[in-house]
This record gives C-alpha cells, structure tokens and sequence, in this order.
C-alpha cells in the first residue's frame, strides 16, 4: 500500500507534464523536418512553413495547453498551485512567441538604421558623400518606402548608388504601378553627382525599360561611367546579376575596365551579390559595393547570421571592411525578402541604409 501511495502523485506529475512534454518534443521534431527540408539552404517555401508554424502555430497550442492546466484545476483541487504554475508558464510562452513575431515581422524590418563609414582616399582632394542602400524588395509600395528615401534626402549625399533588388510584389500587385510609385520616389533624390544602380533578382521586367525611362537612374550592366567633380575623377562600373555572383566571369569585365581607368581615377564596382570581390582582393579598387545577402536577416548571438544565400565568408554578409586593397561595403538591405509572399522576417539584423564619408588624405 505504501508503494502504491508513492506511485499515485508520481502519476499525477506524469498526467501533468504530458502535455508539455508532447509539444516540446513535436516541436522539435517539427523543425528537425525543416533543416532536412533545406531552412537553410536557403529553400524559401520552407522557411515560410517554419515561420508559420514557430510563430502561429505552436503560440496557439502552447496557450491552449495552459488553459487546459487552468480546466484541470477543477479536478485535482490539491495541486491547483502546481497547475495554476504550469498555466503561467504555457501563457507567458505563448504571449512571447506572438510578441516575438510582431517583434521580427513589424518592427524590425521597418526600424532602418543608418550606419555612417569613413575611407581615406589619396586619388580626391575634396570630400565626397556617399550614400550606399540596396534590397528595397517591396511588396507594395507605402509609408515605410516613404521613410527610406526621407532619410536619404535628409543627408544629401553627393551621389546615391544602389545594388538592386527594387520590388519583390505580392499577387494581386501590379508591377508598372508599383514601379511607378517607386521611381516617383526615387525623383525625389537630387544628388549632385547622380544616382547609378545595378539590376538584382527580382526585376525581371525592369529589363525592358529603356535608359531614358528610368532616369533619373541610371543602370548599368557590364559598363562603366566615368565623370569629375571639383575633388577629382570618379569611374563607376555595373556589373550584370550573374557576373556578381561569379568571381571569374566579374574579373573578366572588371580587367577590362581597369585597363582603360587612369591610376589617378577613384573606382567603384557596384554588384548585386558580393561574391565578385572574392577575386578582387589585388586589385587596384577603391570601393566594392554589394547587397543581396540582406545580413542574413536573422542572426544569433554568438553564431551569426544563419542564411546568407551567397559563397562568401559569413562576416563578409553585412559591413564595410577592407579586403585587400578595396574597401567592400555589404549592405543588409533597406528591405525583407518576400518571395512567394513570404513576411518580412528580421532578427539582431535591422534594415539599413549606409552613408559613406569619402576624405582625401592631407
């Protein structure tokens, strides 16, 4: 009799652990079947089942869970302190999941930070202001595009690059509306020295835009622009979306280009991906410019960012750092990726824009 005595409140912690037990261990088992299905390869539909499910899903279970400990109050009068515990805890992760996806897919991916950069230069003799931003990837274009190109006007660069990726629309959206609204804004930057571009992924019918269509941009494929300022001569060269992701086919045109730029001229590559400048690390570069790895969006402490969808180092995926002789600034992006309808997702990776300062060394 007294062993069974014992067995009874074991059972009964048993009953009452169960349903914990049985979500943890789905959950687990749940995104142990996204990482087989390629989360981070990056396979995107997969990413977007993940997100449902950690964030949608599993709050509304664990919430239903904990008013199951509240119910079962009733029944086991004596434990209503342990189960009135284990109501608590089921709420307060269920309130948190959904407070965590507000967090990643509203404020985050609108918070658009500014990160300001110095390079000493020895080929001006003025300053220069630069404004670098890439991977808008609207779904729609709205108050938060509104914001980015403010702050951009606010600052008054001299001369506005951007490294593709414009618009990344949901169904329904109609994309010569949208484009419509998003050149409108880009009219409203008046950089002295202009503003230059490279195509990304998601523009496919930006292709059959001519030239004079698009200004006050101007896009560059596989070609260069040259002019001067009172600081001196500036060359800026646009490579096509799949030679940014190639550092041998990049090289190629890039020999190219140098061998016809005066040593004294400061030169820019601006690229879609950053995995061009994997190749560049001798050459006689001032400043490579790419986007596409948006930071990885979501990045953990101490691990970094988990998909950056490009073949360069991880610490290459966000920031401006020297890699040989070229400076190569990564941006994170000023938007999300939306593919397929996929919410803006963002973690410790805010959207950003980056103002480059240019100063001649003395």
């Amino acid at each position: 009799m007294e062993k069974i005595s014992k067995l009874i409140p074991f059972s009964r912690i048993l009953i009452f652990l169960l349903p914990t037990l049985s979500w943890i261990v789905i959950s687990f088992l749940k995104n142990i079947e996204f990482y087989k299905a390629g989360l981070l390869n990056p396979n995107f539909q997969v990413i977007e089942q993940c997100y449902y499910f950690n964030l949608i899903m599993l709050p509304i279970i664990v919430i239903f869970i904990g008013l199951l400990y509240i119910s079962l109050i009733y029944i086991f009068r004596r434990s209503y302190k342990k189960l009135f515990f284990l109501f608590l805890i089921h709420i307060f992760l269920g309130a948190s999941l959904f407070s965590l996806r507000y967090y990643i897919t509203i404020i985050e991916p609108q918070k658009l930070v500014l990160k300001k950069e110095i390079l000493y230069a020895d080929k001006l003799n003025k300053s220069l202001k630069i404004i670098h931003f890439s991977d808008i990837q609207s779904a729609g274009i709205g108050d938060y595009e509104g914001k980015i190109f403010k702050k951009i006007r606010d600052l008054n660069p001299d001369l506005v690059l951007y490294t593709g990726d414009f618009l990344q629309l949901q169904k329904g959206k109609d994309f010569e509306e949208e484009w419509r609204k998003l050149h409108d804004l880009f009219k409203t930057l008046t950089p002295r020295l202009g503003i230059y571009a490279v195509y990304g992924d998601t523009e496919l019918e930006l292709y059959s835009k001519s030239p004079k269509e698009v200004l006050p941009l101007r896009l560059l494929s596989t070609r260069s622009e040259e002019f001067s300022f009172e600081g001196g001569e500036i060359s800026i060269y646009g490579l096509n979306l799949f030679n940014s992701k190639s550092p041998q086919w990049a090289s190629r045109g890039i020999e190219t280009w140098l061998s016809k730029t005066s040593d004294k001229t400061f030169k820019i590559v601006l690229g879609h991906a950053p995995d061009y400048a994997l190749n560049l690390k001798d050459s006689p570069i001032d400043l490579c410019l790419a986007g596409h790895t948006h930071g990885g969006q979501v990045k953990l402490p101490f691990l970094g960012p988990l998909i950056i969808d490009s073949s360069v180092p991880k610490n290459w995926a966000q920031g401006f750092r020297k890699i040989g002789v070229p400076y190569l600034n990564v941006s994170a992006g000023a938007g999300s990726n939306r593919y397929d309808g996929l919410p803006p997702i963002r973690f410790n990776c805010p959207t950003e824009i980056t103002l480059i300062n240019i100063i001649p060394i003395e």
